[in-house]
């Protein structure tokens, strides 16, 4: 049974995309500008450094770095480097003279982006700080994003048959994990953490996310929320409002316009029907809250959707 967090990465229409597992000997540096991507790095060999506005990371063996809105940032054998354009170095990969290709001491990196629907950005993606690093050391990560890091390298350096699409499911997986692991470590630090994802793992109210997220074609009341979470109406309302950040209608509506946008773009149903899926009783109601919710008619949605407009 799909739980909450996979429903919402079906909704986002997630895909990972692998540049490369390479050697940079140093001295290097790349300037890695703004692409619109979300762009991620793993260092699987050596250390370098990552500068940030201006801060500079130290990174070793097993870390991994994440920036979820594809902020610019500098990656390096180390400070003070003068950069190289990333696209000018990524451009020379595949030519015959690829740059830091030759030296002493190596730092061997997998670099690639995610692709996410911007418009239909969910809040657990929202909740993501503009830079994400994930050290190796970390308790967290000792388990599954090392075990996967293992796959993953093993799988790039053996380049059997369907590899490509077999790394680039593995780098989807591995977002999910650096998720968690980044959430697990706030929560440790903060166990009174709030936000989306720390609602996902209150037991109470993962039981009402998921009333929500396989329900969303029905009118679900906050008795019916409520009960599912085993509390009363009152206690089940402010809990979810102060973890959350919302109230559960307002959730449970923007999801099944979520869901309505999903429709919109994966299939050629009528509005009617889609309206009727997603639980309004009149076109002309499923239209208003859409467009108060993305700023466009459904019509005019599935119109860019499809490229027509």
């Amino acid at each position: 049974m799909d739980d909450a967090l996979s429903e919402i990465f079906k909704r986002i229409r997630l895909k990972g995309c692998v540049y490369f597992q390479r050697d940079f000997f140093a001295p290097w540096s790349m300037d890695i500008r703004d692409t619109g991507a979300a762009q991620f790095h793993v260092i699987t060999r050596g250390h370098c450094v990552i500068i940030v506005d201006g801060v500079c990371h130290s990174l070793s063996a097993g870390d991994v770095v994440l920036f979820p809105r594809g902020d610019a940032h500098v990656l390096a054998d180390a400070e003070g480097r003068e950069p190289i354009p990333g696209k000018a170095a990524m451009e020379s990969f595949g030519g015959d003279a690829p740059m830091f290709s030759a030296g002493e001491h190596a730092t061997r990196l997998i670099c690639g982006h995610y692709e996410y629907h911007d418009v239909l950005r969910h809040p657990v993606i929202d909740e993501l700080p503009p830079f994400v690093h994930v050290p190796s050391l970390d308790p967290g990560t000792n388990g599954a994003v090392q075990s996967l890091l293992s796959i993953l390298m093993e799988e790039m350096a053996a380049e059997r048959p369907g590899m490509s699409s077999v790394v680039e499911r593995l780098a989807e997986v591995l977002l999910v994990q650096v998720i968690r692991a980044y959430f697990s470590a706030q929560h440790r630090h903060e166990p009174q953490s709030r936000g989306f994802y720390a609602g996902l793992q209150d037991r109470r109210l993962a039981k009402a996310f998921a009333k929500i997220h396989s329900d969303s074609d029905e009118n679900l009341t906050l008795t019916d929320l409520a009960r599912e979470a085993g509390m009363s109406r009152s206690g089940f309302a402010q809990h979810f409002r102060d973890i959350v950040g919302l109230s559960p209608i307002e959730y449970h509506a923007k999801w099944r316009l979520f869901t309505a946008a999903h429709f919109l773009e994966t299939g050629e149903m009528k509005l009617a029907r889609i309206a009727e899926r997603v639980g309004y009783e009149s076109d002309s109601a499923f239209s208003r809250a859409f467009k108060r919710e993305f700023a466009v008619s459904p019509s005019e949605y599935r119109r860019r959707a499809m490229g027509t407009a």
